[in-house]
């Protein structure tokens, strides 16, 4: 496609694409319905298009009926400017922004400081469900180099082809690369102050008490919260309450000290702060699937 310069007369240049050094992957439709769709281990959140642009310069896109997939754009440096159902983003390096499927969005690069965008098309029920989840479209990221290095791992192993064990290894990294996102505040500490989480700071707690028998009350007075309203935000947060995450946590225990030591099964029961070993080993039932032995006697298997 033919470009004209632009000029007094001619107006500013729309570009979807064609970018020095731009990278872009679009898997084909047969892969997607055959690889993904079709796929149990992935068909709940897959990658359709991948892709690359640095100093996008009249970077511009329109979709008046908005795209068939969700989409992730990242601002790794630059400037740019998003609308979605007619209300405007600014979008600054360090910010990114998600963009419902079926939803009218145009967006296009800063005019003076273009912008270097990371962008991926995904689709899939469990992506449905983490776009309607959202507060807020847009959120900040920051710079993190192994955001980054993961993005090129995924786009490295698509590159290679869409043999199963690519897209299946592509699509599990990029789970963790979009919860890199939404759960951004969790990980910027230099980059943006971040108001202290209450549910983060139970399970700290938890985790530095994991020999103690704690109560819920106990629990609420360490972080001066009501046991009624630190059990509403908790379960709001994890989907499970303070105890159970608690017995969660010294299972999770119970399985190191299972592995990695000779200890007997009622010395780890007290380690985690339980006198009954018979109560220890239903507790371990429940949550596990099998005993105590069994997991242990498996555990080289």
């Amino acid at each position: 496609m033919f470009y004209a310069k632009p000029n007094m007369t001619t107006q500013p240049l729309k570009k979807k694409d064609g970018f020095e050094s731009q990278k872009a992957i679009i898997i084909p439709r047969n892969v997607i319905l055959k690889q993904c769709i079709g796929n149990e281990i992935v068909s709940n959140l897959y990658i359709t298009h991948i892709g690359y642009y640095p100093k996008a310069s009249y970077h511009y896109r329109k979709r008046a009926n908005g795209a068939e997939q969700h989409i992730l754009l990242y601002c790794f440096d630059g400037k740019g400017n998003i609308e979605i159902n007619n209300i405007n983003y600014r979008i600054e390096a360090g910010n990114y922004i998600l963009i419902p499927k079926k939803t009218a969005h145009v967006y296009q690069a800063d005019g003076i400081m273009p912008w270097t965008i990371y962008w991926v098309h995904f689709f899939g029920t469990g992506a449905d469900q983490l776009i309607a989840a959202l507060d807020n479209y847009k959120g900040y990221a920051g710079f993190g180099e192994e955001r980054n290095v993961l993005f090129n791992t995924i786009y490295n192993r698509l590159e290679r082809g869409f043999s199963r064990e690519n897209i299946i290894y592509a699509n599990l990294c990029f789970h963790q690369y979009i919860a890199e996102f939404i759960y951004a505040d969790k990980h910027i500490a230099s980059d943006k102050t971040v108001e202290t989480d209450k549910v983060e700071e139970v399970i700290d707690f938890m985790r530095n008490n994991i020999e103690k028998t704690l109560s819920l009350k106990e629990i609420a007075l360490a972080v001066y919260l009501s046991p009624s309203y630190l059990s509403a935000i908790f379960k709001k947060k994890t989907g499970t309450s303070p105890i159970d995450y608690f017995n969660q946590l010294k299972i999770q225990k119970t399985t190191q000290y299972l592995l990695f030591t000779n200890l007997r099964i009622n010395e780890i029961a007290q380690k985690i702060g339980i006198n009954d070993p018979y109560y220890f080993s239903r507790l371990f039932s429940n949550i596990m699937g099998i005993s105590p032995k069994q997991y242990r006697d498996n555990r080289f298997n």
